[in-house]
């Protein structure tokens, strides 16, 4: 029997990911309160959105930054850094003007509102930015596909925030090829900026039909044995 030894970081990034599929309905209301203190918001954006009691909203605030005290600090030092240079560099080395934060003390009682406003722009872009990761996939899988056999049997339809949409030929040879080297193209991250040694960037190929409405969401590395049994179970239960 062989036993694989994994890292701290590693564990606690497989239950991350587990909560997906162990706790749907709570994963889906984290949505609307974790976006807002994502990007700027406060305690004050929850009780607003989201209908929280000021007690509840102060609570969730306060262990949002606690999860998230690195990242935290990661944006807190790119924005000084933006203070002394007059911009603040994104993903791909996208340049985000700040010339308001350049002409004051960050952080302070008298900090103007407008500074703090460009502040929430520029720390928002840092995250937001990296949708270009999308873009990037893309670029690379279309390329792969019109240089392979399969290049009249993959064709794109749309990119939405971070998931991208494919015509794929009812053919198990395409989707096994497309599940493999679309999986590839999104876990890129050589960028220093994104680069981690445990956590890394991935991604799910599902197959939506009869419609939009039924998906099966395949695994990575999928074998066509292990295709053909998941697809004749979903067509099953359907």
């Amino acid at each position: 029997m062989k036993i694989e030894k994994i890292s701290k970081a590693q564990a606690e990034v497989e239950i991350i990911n587990s909560i997906k599929s162990r706790y749907k309905g709570l994963r889906q209301k984290s949505k609307a309160p974790t976006f807002a203190l994502t990007y700027g918001g406060t305690f004050r954006t929850l009780m607003t959105n989201c209908g929280f009691d000021k007690a509840t909203a102060k609570t969730i605030e306060a262990k949002y930054h606690e999860l998230y005290k690195e990242s935290d600090e990661w944006v807190r030092n790119k924005l000084i850094k933006a203070s002394h240079d007059g911009y603040i560099t994104v993903a791909f080395g996208l340049r985000v003007r700040t010339p308001v934060l350049a002409q004051c003390i960050l952080n302070t009682k008298v900090t103007p509102k407008e500074a703090e406003a460009e502040k929430r722009t520029a720390g928002n872009a840092l995250g937001q930015s990296w949708g270009l990761l999308n873009s990037r996939a893309g670029v690379e899988f279309n390329s792969q596909v019109r240089d392979s056999k399969f290049r009249y049997d993959i064709k794109p339809c749309a990119q939405i925030h971070d998931a991208q949409y494919f015509m794929v030929k009812d053919d198990p040879e395409a989707i096994l090829w497309a599940n493999e080297h679309l999986v590839k193209a999104v876990s890129w991250q050589d960028h220093p900026d994104i680069y981690h040694p445990d956590v890394k960037l991935g991604g799910e190929f599902s197959i939506f039909w009869p419609d939009w409405s039924h998906e099966l969401c395949l695994p990575n590395k999928l074998t066509k044995e292990e295709l053909t049994n998941l697809v004749q179970e979903y067509v099953k239960e359907l």
